[in-house]
């Protein structure tokens, strides 16, 4: 049976432990893994791929330096390279929820939530000068140690990959040089350095071009999910329709922060119309949001192996308090307690 107990401390340790590790376990478990592929012997005396699932931590400088081993040994080219490891798909549901991006707008957007909800101390600015192209420089919050040119190069392969998978052809990766001059770091497929350690790359800021975008997410899970939509029976067909149609929209990306004009507008109807229809399911923009967050919530919490810093973020919350709240006033408990109970023989 599921109960209600208040249980506040159990979101203020995700808040200051498991949010603030999440998003760095994922990148450490990428390194390590393709590192094993190609350089297996700077892994020996690591200790097996941080379980982030499972609510694990990962200290800031333990990534660090193991960036900076790889860096020494292997090269900038093979840090660079560890994003396209991403390609051959990925268990990790930040990865997951990366890769579902229906355009670059949309992955940078949810790239911006996943530092805000993670709070990281080191993050990435955008800006975009034109449709296929963006600006980017990796900087430090206030009060934080700047990040280091084996971050910066990690996180640039990262960036090109996803923009890959999602569906750009034509990438091409500008990076400025100490000199003045700027360097050709990605084309066709392939990395170029000045050297085997980047020396005189000034990895801080980048710029990205692509030539052509297509569409590579098709959502062929939606229709693998349960979706309950609350429609009275009385609703006519074409509001029922309606209804439905924007849920599988919504449900496609979760880290999309939809508008009701912009859903109104997928759906190909006035945004006057798409609230009437709305009106008549006796729901509202807000509330059909809510609530398909909060299913996302309870079909991830289904599996044991999934934290609930994770969880929140895939399921679209903006931050832990967001869920807490949102999770408790949908289901009447909080989600350890949802969980504990599923588990329950």
């Amino acid at each position: 049976m599921i109960t209600t107990a208040s249980t506040p401390r159990e979101f203020e340790v995700m808040r200051k432990t498991h949010i603030d590790d999440f998003a760095r376990a994922s990148i450490v478990n990428l390194v390590r893994r393709e590192i094993a592929k190609s350089h297996p012997e700077l892994l020996p005396g690591i200790p097996k791929p941080i379980d982030n699932l499972r609510n694990a931590s990962v200290p800031a400088g333990d990534k660090r330096d193991l960036l900076e081993r790889i860096l020494g040994e292997a090269g900038a080219a093979t840090l660079l390279a560890v994003g396209q490891g991403l390609r051959d798909g990925d268990f990790d549901p930040i990865w997951r929820a990366a890769a579902r991006a229906r355009n670059p707008q949309q992955l940078f957007h949810g790239w911006r939530r996943l530092e805000g909800y993670a709070h990281s101390t080191n993050r990435l600015d955008m800006v975009y000068l034109e449709e296929s192209q963006v600006d980017c420089r990796r900087y430090a919050v206030k009060g934080a140690d700047a990040p280091s040119p084996s971050e910066n190069l990690l996180i640039c392969g990262i960036v090109i990959a996803l923009l890959e998978i999602i569906g750009c052809r034509g990438v091409v990766c500008m990076m400025p040089q100490t000199n003045g001059r700027s360097m050709t770091l990605y084309e066709r497929g392939a990395f170029t350095l000045p050297d085997r350690l980047g020396a005189g790359l000034d990895t801080t800021a980048w710029a990205i071009h692509w030539s052509a975008f297509e569409p590579k997410y098709v959502a062929d899970n939606t229709n693998k999910r349960e979706i309950s939509i609350p429609v009275p029976a009385a609703c006519n067909s074409e509001t029922r329709r309606a209804v439905i149609q924007a849920a599988n929209y919504l449900s496609m990306d979760f880290l999309r922060q939809w508008k009701v004009g912009e859903l109104a507008r997928e759906l190909g109807m006035s945004q006057r119309s798409f609230q009437r229809r709305l009106r008549e399911a006796e729901l509202n923009f807000s509330s059909l949001v809510r609530g398909l967050r909060i299913q996302e919530a309870c079909r991830l919490l289904q599996g044991n192996d999934i934290s609930l810093a994770v969880i929140g973020f895939c399921a679209g919350f903006s931050d832990s308090a967001h869920f807490s709240r949102d999770f408790r006033a949908g289901t009447g408990t909080t989600p350890t307690a949802f969980r504990d109970a599923l588990d329950s023989p």
